[in-house]
């Protein structure tokens, strides 16, 4: 699935999903139409970090900032 922040900036592709004690992980894999060649972990928050999961256009909507440099 495509991952894209609240203003629609392409993230990455889901790599896989693992668990922490406290709540699961997004791993987030560059991909091609990405912003960046980042990996990036984000918090499976559903409500929080995770805003919208649509499965029909296969994407996650995620409040998540870009990192700066």
């Amino acid at each position: 699935m495509k991952v894209e922040n609240l203003e629609g900036v392409e993230l990455g592709q889901v790599s896989h999903l693992f668990e922490t004690g406290a709540n699961d992980v997004l791993v987030v894999k560059a991909c091609e139409g990405s912003i960046d060649k980042r990996e990036r972990l984000i918090p499976y928050l559903p409500g929080a970090t995770v805003t919208r999961v649509d499965l029909e256009e296969a994407l996650i909507e995620v409040d998540w900032f870009l990192d700066e440099d």
